[in-house]
């Protein structure tokens, strides 16, 4: 049996630290951290002026079809209603499941409710490099 990790050298001798590799059934944490958005300023940028676009794309992406113009169209339809934080929390819950991320159901849709732009910026950056 092999040990992954980082050795260390402690006064007992060298050690292993057990990184967390992804093991399965263990939740992992998002790649990207939710204020993390301002790392890449392109897709901040378009989030900022048209968050359909960032929401189509990352359904279209998780989904592996071409409806990012028709989940874009929901989303700004959801915006004008004021429910947009609905579908975002939907949808960052379906991604968690799909990549074993932890969280809530009710974290999820706080997030969108308190913080949808950022939420989007994330959820787009984790989708993409799946």
């Amino acid at each position: 049996m092999t040990t992954t990790g980082t050795p260390q050298v402690t006064t007992a001798g060298a050690q292993f630290v057990q990184e967390n590799t992804g093991v399965p059934g263990q939740p992992r944490q998002w790649k990207y951290g939710l204020c993390d958005c301002f790392s890449d300023c392109g897709l901040c940028l378009v989030t900022w002026f048209v968050p359909c676009v960032t929401y189509g794309q990352t359904k279209a992406k998780l989904n592996n079809d071409d409806s990012c113009f028709s989940n874009g169209f929901l989303y700004c339809c959801s915006m004008y209603l004021g429910a947009n934080w609905i579908l975002g929390g939907m949808t960052r819950g379906d991604i968690r499941a799909r990549n074993n991320i932890e969280g809530s159901c009710f974290g999820d849709y706080c997030t969108h409710c308190c913080c949808p732009l950022c939420a989007l910026v994330q959820e787009n950056r984790e989708v993409q490099e799946s």
